[in-house]
Formats: C-alpha cells, structure tokens, sequence
C-alpha cells in the first residue's frame, strides 16, 4: 500500500512537472531587413516581397526554469555552442560558432523575454568572403540580413 501511494504521488509531481516548465512561442515574421556591404545603407524590404519560405511561421520550445532550449524549427541543433538565458536584460542569447566557422553563413539570434521580438542576424562567416574574394577577386563585406519576428505564447506546438 505504502509502495502504491509513493507510486502515485511521484507520478503527480513528474506530471505537474512536465506541463510548467515548458513554454511554447509561435513567431512571425514582422520586419526584413538587408544591408548589402559595410557602408551601405539598411534596406527594410515590405513583408509582400518577402518570400513564402521567410513568411513561415516559426515555433522554439524552452524549459524556463531549469534555462534550456528545447527546440525549434528555426534554430538547428547544429547552429549554436550553447543558450544563454540573461537575466540582466530579459534575453535569450544563442551562441553560435561566429565568424570563424567553417559554414558559408553564421547567425547572430536573441530573443527578448518582455517584448517577444526575436532578432536574427545573418552575416558570411571569414572562410565564405576569403573563398569569395579568391574566385571573383572581391568579397562582400559587412552583408547583414536582419529578421525580426513577433513571437507570442501559445499552449502547445502540436
């Protein structure tokens, strides 16, 4: 009886545990920004130009209170060395392997626990331009593609 009783109430709390750590966003893209080399101008493209792939609607899962990803269907597992949960400033940081990786492309993306932007910046890492500058004897430096998303709570991803 003693065995039963344990049994249940450790399945209550797992259970309990299981729904209020999770928390689910659904994302929107809300601006697109482009700047095509260091000393061009930002250029915010309107979202009926944008293509139907960038207009998709993105999902991140997160266990707020022991600060771990949990996934999306934006950010690859491949994509980041860790996540940072600030408390500083209300910001989620994921690190990413930056401008010495060996990809074409690194991402710089954080997202802001108050507000629900999540920013995504995308710049060529040091081994695209040096690739790029030997094949055309010139590189674009200082491109940044910016997507900023409106990401709001929901219950559950599926």
């Amino acid at each position: 009886m003693k065995k039963l009783l344990l049994t249940i109430f450790f399945g209550f709390l797992l259970i309990e545990s299981a729904y209020a750590k999770e928390v689910n966003l659904s994302c929107e893209l809300s601006k697109y920004i482009e700047k095509r080399w260091a000393l061009a101008e930002e250029v915010q493209t309107p979202l009926s130009k944008v293509s139907a792939a960038d207009l998709k609607k993105l999902t991140l899962s997160f266990d707020m209170e022991n600060e771990r990803f949990l996934g999306s269907n934006l950010i690859g597992p491949n994509e980041y060395k860790s996540v940072t949960f600030s408390s500083l400033d209300n910001m989620i940081y994921f690190m990413t392997k930056g401008y010495k990786a060996d990809d074409i492309t690194y991402y710089d993306t954080r997202l802001d626990r108050l507000t629900g932007e999540l920013i995504r910046v995308m710049r060529p890492t040091e081994k695209f331009l040096q690739g790029q500058f030997e094949n055309t004897g010139k590189a674009e430096i200082g491109y940044e593609q910016t997507k900023i998303y409106q990401c709001k709570l929901v219950e559950k991803l599926f």
